[in-house]
């Protein structure tokens, strides 16, 4: 692994700042932010999705792909756009020049998702199209090998879209043939085994990207830019490794022009790859990328995890490892991440902590994505700036994790005098333990952030505050926020895996999290939360001990963990130490002389797990409140019901917004 070297805010401005030509036009700089769907859209573009792009625009950012579109109606899926679309062009064109006046250019991705598509769209029931017929990892379904002419008429959709992309005004396209879609999959040995034309060596997997790739060429012309976002490795055995990707890239370029590559790896056999979350590597492209740049130095090439930090992103272009730097959840996280990076002011940055939550995570779910740490983020013209308060007020705040963190942090801008109190002799809640997980280390992030801007606009920190002290501080208070967080559950739900009863014997989650040794090395963990909280406190606790016991109610390990993006990885995490056992569908009823007694929900099996130092009985937390509230009172984040970082942050800002009586309901 390359390391960077020390560039100081001056040189790196300077270095950020150079324009750089792609094909047929020039960036203004070397920030981008890489496709990434977000479902503001359905069928054409949306005024949320322009709004969401200027906005970043005039923070700075020279260059963005819009995406990704579909060519097909094969490929068509709800809230997201049809390149094919001849009454798209309009859409596009206000999308385009919304962003060109706010001096930004922007590509537009077109896809098609073979293997990976729903065999059930926005038409109705439909085919899967593949190389080969196989059993598509991201449904599970079957999927169709195409045909020769089903193969010419992609290609010719390909074209259409590319044409009509140039009609919508965009600056150029780009070709996916990443993320295992279904170009990719066509040059991928995992996808392809066919032993036609368009199988076997490198010519055979390429002939049909290469055919796109003509195609669109000649449709658009010479004067428009053309590139393709494409693997440096696929991270599989059996697959794509980096050299293998760097002989399909110098095969499509014979072909055909190629204006820039954007790097990509892995896919959805590794799908951790396609959506880094925070267990992963930083940098985890970085050595592929360069790779990648030194044998193609005449275009230029897009670096996606390539930086080893955004305050580190000048470095990337510095020492030649990418010409442009992709910091695309950076962006959602910081709208003026691109300027601060360009004038030296990365003191000021409110970063993404990978997580994957308000982004990945939602629209996973079919909903519109947002961000952890920004929940205005595609909603900015909903959630326009707040202006300072005409007539500001003395405001209470409490409660010191991150929900009470953040309401200070916004009132405190909104020119309001701010005093925080927290019981604990520091700031952080929960944020303290879930630092402690392995692989959430970036959560400190946050908190690092959260406690610079206390500081920085001047809110008074009062920290050890007793229960009794509370109440006197409110009373003088114009105003009160309410975010005192949660406990664990002293008693088992409704529905809980504990059917008997929860002994007090057992270990709850905070403890498990908060001791500075081990509970045991034989531990027992009942979990009847499913969620990456309850995740959280397996791979904490799985670090320590010869023997980890996962029992649950569920039918499946943390069932509420994102099943797209972090679920994989979260597995495989915990079951590659040969340490962790999982018993799903299991009643737990009770802890008779130390043995756990288990029955499994269908067959009415006993089971008893003897021998075990600890049980850590993870169940939904409670909401903890003082004895006395104030009426008018705003109650947040976990005091108003336990969920995540996401819900604490989100009502913290909505709660600015109703005291600044701006912006309304969605």
């Amino acid at each position: 692994m390359s390391h960077a070297r020390v560039v100081d805010a001056g040189e790196g401005s300077r270095i950020l700042r150079a324009p750089l030509r792609i094909g047929a036009f020039e960036v203004r700089n070397r920030i981008m932010q890489a496709a990434h769907s977000k479902q503001y859209s359905d069928r054409v573009e949306s005024d949320r999705e322009t709004a969401y792009f200027v906005r970043r625009a005039l923070g700075g950012c020279a260059l963005f792909v819009a995406g990704n579109q579909l060519v097909h109606p094969t490929g068509s899926i709800r809230n997201f756009e049809d390149a094919f679309r001849p009454e798209a062009v309009d859409a596009d064109r206000r999308m385009t020049d919304a962003v060109h006046a706010a001096g930004a250019k922007m590509l537009v991705q077109l896809n098609h998702h073979g293997a990976q598509a729903q065999p059930d769209g926005p038409f109705g029931p439909r085919s899967v199209y593949a190389p080969s017929r196989s059993i598509s990892p991201s449904t599970g379904r079957a999927t169709r090998e195409m045909s020769t002419g089903d193969i010419a008429e992609f290609v010719e959709a390909w074209a259409t879209s590319a044409e009509l992309a140039r009609l919508g005004g965009f600056d150029g396209v780009e070709i996916h043939m990443a993320h295992s879609y279904l170009l990719h999959q066509f040059l991928s040995p995992l996808y392809n085994e066919r032993s036609d034309a368009y199988g076997g060596d490198l010519e055979g997997r390429t002939r049909f990207p290469r055919e796109v790739l003509r195609a669109v060429r000649a449709r658009v012309g010479d004067d428009f830019t053309v590139g393709v976002r494409i693997v440096a490795n696929e991270f599989h055995d059996g697959g794509l490794d980096a050299g293998a990707c760097r002989d399909v890239i110098a095969a499509l370029r014979a072909e055909a022009r190629i204006d820039f590559l954007d790097l990509a790896a892995g896919g959805y056999h590794d799908v951790h790859y396609v959506f880094p979350s925070s267990p992963m590597p930083i940098a985890w492209l970085r050595d592929e990328t360069a790779a990648v740049n030194t044998a193609n130095p005449d275009i230029p090439v897009f670096g996606v995890g390539a930086a080893l930090s955004v305050e580190a992103a000048a470095e990337v272009v510095e020492a030649g490892i990418a010409d442009m730097v992709a910091l695309t959840r950076g962006q959602l996280a910081d709208p003026d991440l691109a300027h601060k990076l360009l004038s030296g002011r990365t003191d000021e940055i409110e970063h993404c902590i990978r997580l994957n939550q308000g982004c990945l995570g939602r629209g996973s779910r079919g909903l519109p994505v947002t961000c952890t740490v920004n929940p205005v983020a595609g909603r900015e013209s909903v959630r326009p700036p707040r202006p300072r308060a005409e007539r500001p007020g003395h405001w209470v705040v409490v409660g010191g994790g991150p929900a009470g963190m953040r309401a200070a942090v916004e009132l405190a801008r909104d020119g309001h005098r701010v005093r925080l109190v927290e019981r604990r002799d520091r700031l952080g809640g929960q944020l303290l333990s879930a630092m402690r997980v392995p692989g959430r280390e970036s959560i400190g992030l946050l908190l690092d952030d959260l406690q610079r801007d206390l500081h920085v606009l001047g809110v008074e920190v009062l920290l050890g505050v007793p229960a009794h002290a509370v109440a006197e501080k409110m009373d003088a208070a114009d105003g009160i926020v309410v975010a005192t967080g949660a406990a664990p559950a002293r008693f088992a739900v409704l529905g809980s895996t504990w059917t008997g009863g929860m002994p007090a014997s057992v270990v709850d989650p905070f403890t498990a999290l908060d001791l500075p040794d081990p509970v045991g090395r034989r531990v027992a963990l009942v979990d009847s939360d499913g969620t990456a909280f309850a995740a959280g406190v397996a791979l904490a606790v799985a670090e320590h001990v010869q023997r980890l016991d996962v029992v649950t109610g569920f039918e499946t390990p943390f069932p509420h963990v994102g099943p797209g993006y972090d679920r994989q990885l979260l597995l495989r995490r915990l079951i590659a130490s040969g340490r962790v056992t999982r018993r799903t569908g299991r009643s737990v009823e009770g802890l008779p002389d130390g043995r756990l007694r288990v029955r499994d929900r269908l067959s009415g099996e006993i089971e008893e797990l003897d021998d075990l130092d600890a049980v850590v009985a993870v169940e939904p937390r409670r909401s903890v409140l003082p004895e006395r509230i104030p009426a008018g009172a705003y109650i947040i984040g976990d005091a108003h019901s336990p969920r995540d970082i996401d819900a604490a942050i989100h009502e913290a800002v909505e709660t600015a917004y109703a005291v600044a009586g701006v912006g309304g309901p969605e």
